[in-house]
């Protein structure tokens, strides 16, 4: 499996070779050492798994029996900085539902768990949470070994909600619930939001040279910049050299006005200094994965880029209820952007499924619930709406529309807010 780290375009695992004809001939690493940390109720261990009680509240706690869900997410590893909001979001999410009176009345608990970019880590920390934990759902704050474990968890009856998308199985393998845009649809909202946001007239794919699979996505995005009408070039980039100032010169020099930062986040932090100090300095584009620290503290940095899940700023209902969450049960800040709403979005998926939940609930009333949508999208909080079919994957053409994210200032915005952004045919 191969990946850009934010889906930036973070990972493409995706682009089979076949896939890929098809579709141009038709139109920050860290130990893994227990820590624990209580907030609010939640007790969360990194790097050994966590567990997520009842946040105390003033109302009648839920009564019934307790509802387990596991979250896999890389908590460290080098895909760190753009996924592990999940160890935030989750303890977060139980400690919020429990004081609202669980999900049916059955109070939750929520088990994170770290991959570690690390196929036997992620294989591990599934099997400890279908067997030892017994969770009914396994939500998959970011999606970067997903592959390693979601045979077993299939193999096993329990339902695997996205979180990212990024990985090929999403869209090849039934009992896998993609909430946000599709991978494929993702690369043409990023030539849309490039279009109409950042005014393009000529695009830049920059992406990264480590992985050959990086650079399928090229095909695709020269296809989307012919029918938006924008001139399009592509750059392979190393997260690792020390500088970028020949880059950067080149882009200035084929008159790129739009840079799509398709590469790690803080390498690509690095290379938008590089150029501005070259005196150069497009409209950037990147996404909502990867909007966050690495970018926030670039002067004179303006982005736009395709939001699979709602940016934290968006002025919405929905997005009001995730910060107000946030703000009283959340650990610590590392809740905007990255796999943050992302996950979010699984974990009210999940809780969505189970609203008519009897007294046992199982992973049976899981799958059940989640095949039961019909147009769901969760009063507006995600960008389609989600109807899935028994027995079938819902291929790579699925969820078509998304948000737009932006940063100007050091500040995440949402130029659109929570309005889903849809192709017109």
């Amino acid at each position: 499996m191969f990946r850009r780290t934010g889906r930036a375009w973070v990972a493409v695992p995706l682009l089979i070779t076949g896939l890929v004809a098809g579709a141009c001939s038709s139109s920050k690493s860290s130990s893994t050492s227990a820590t624990t940390a209580t907030t609010g109720g939640a007790t969360t261990t990194a790097g050994g798994g966590s567990a997520t009680s009842a946040a105390p509240t003033t109302a009648a706690g839920p009564t019934g029996s307790v509802i387990n869900v596991g979250v896999i997410a890389s908590l460290t590893g080098a895909q760190a900085s753009s996924s592990d909001q999940a160890a935030t979001v989750g303890p977060a999410w139980a400690a919020w539902v429990n004081a609202n009176g669980g999900i049916s009345g059955h109070p939750v608990k929520v088990y994170v768990e770290d991959d570690a970019g690390d196929p036997a880590k992620a294989q591990a920390a599934e099997q400890d949470l279908v067997g030892s934990k017994n969770v009914i759902a396994i939500v998959v704050g970011s999606d970067n070994e997903v592959a390693a474990f979601d045979a077993d968890a299939l193999s096993k009856g329990v339902a695997i909600i996205s979180g990212t998308a990024n990985s090929t199985d999403w869209y090849t393998k039934a009992g896998m619930f993609t909430t946000v845009t599709g991978v494929l649809p993702g690369l043409a909202a990023q030539m849309a939001v490039a279009k109409d946001y950042g005014h393009a007239t000529k695009f830049a794919d920059l992406y990264c040279s480590e992985i050959a699979a990086c650079q399928q996505a090229n095909p695709i995005l020269q296809q989307q910049a012919t029918k938006a009408g924008i001139a399009f070039t592509s750059l392979a980039v190393s997260s690792t050299a020390p500088s970028y100032t020949a880059q950067c010169i080149q882009l200035q020099q084929e008159k790129v006005d739009y840079a799509q930062l398709n590469f790690e986040a803080s390498a690509a932090a690095k290379f938008v200094q590089d150029c501005q100090a070259q005196g150069y300095n497009p409209t950037w584009g990147s996404s909502e994965q990867a909007a966050g620290a690495a970018f926030a503290s670039l002067q004179n940095f303006t982005m736009y880029g395709p939001a699979y899940s709602f940016p934290s700023t968006a002025d919405a209902p929905p997005v009001q209820t995730f910060r107000t969450a946030m703000q009283k049960y959340a650990k610590d800040n590392n809740w905007r952007e990255g796999a943050a709403s992302f996950t979010w979005d699984g974990l009210q998926t999940l809780a969505k499924a189970l609203a008519g939940a009897g007294a046992s609930p199982t992973r049976q009333d899981v799958l059940t619930g989640l095949y039961g949508f019909s147009g769901e999208n969760l009063g507006g909080e995600l960008a389609n709406k989600l109807t899935f079919t028994q027995g079938k994957a819902t291929g790579f053409t699925f969820n078509t529309c998304y948000f737009v994210v932006g940063m100007k200032g050091g500040q995440v915005t949402a130029p659109a807010g929570l309005t889903p952004q849809c192709p017109s045919s």
